[in-house]
C-alpha cells in the first residue's frame, strides 16, 4: 500500500473511480484544477484504488473515493489521516444527508455535524456541513 501525490497520468483511472462512486461525478476539469493542491492517490500492488482531494486555502475536503472493490478495508481512513496532516484550523466538508455510511465514517475521524445546507446538490438533496478542528 502506497499513498502518493496524484500525477496527471493518474487522472483517467481516478475519473473512472469517481464515476463508479458518485451519481453526479465531478467533471474532469475539476481534477485537473486540483493537481497542484492536496491531491493524493492510494495504490495497492501499483493499482490506484482511491483518491482524496483537499483545498488547503479553503480548509476543505473536496472529494474522497475508494474503488468499490476495496471499500470498508481502511483505505479511506488512511487517505483522510494522510491529507489531514497537511491541514490546520477548522477543516470542513459537505456530505449528502442520505449518505449515512459517509457521515458515520467522518464522525469516526472526529468530524462533527455543524449545519444542514438546503438543496446543496444538483438533484436538490440537502447536504450536511461537517467540521473538525486540527491544531
Amino acid at each position: 500500500m502506497l499513498i502518493r501525490k496524484c500525477r496527471k497520468e493518474d487522472l483517467e483511472e481516478i475519473y473512472r473511480i469517481e464515476r463508479m462512486s458518485f451519481k453526479y461525478p465531478y467533471p474532469t476539469f475539476v481534477f485537473h484544477e486540483y493537481l497542484d493542491k492536496l491531491f493524493f492517490v492510494i495504490e495497492e500492488n501499483r493499482k490506484i484504488i482511491g483518491y482524496v482531494i483537499a483545498d488547503e486555502e479553503r480548509n476543505l475536503i473536496v472529494s474522497i473515493a475508494i474503488h468499490p472493490d476495496y471499500r470498508r478495508k481502511g483505505y479511506g481512513k488512511m487517505l483522510m489521516k494522510h491529507v489531514l496532516r497537511f491541514m490546520k484550523g477548522e477543516v470542513v466538508l459537505q456530505v449528502r444527508k442520505s449518505n449515512e455510511i459517509a457521515i458515520n465514517f467522518y464522525k469516526k475521524l472526529g468530524f462533527e455535524e455543524k449545519t444542514e445546507l438546503r438543496r446543496y446538490y444538483i438533484d436538490g438533496e440537502d447536504a450536511i456541513l461537517m467540521a473538525k478542528k486540527i491544531d
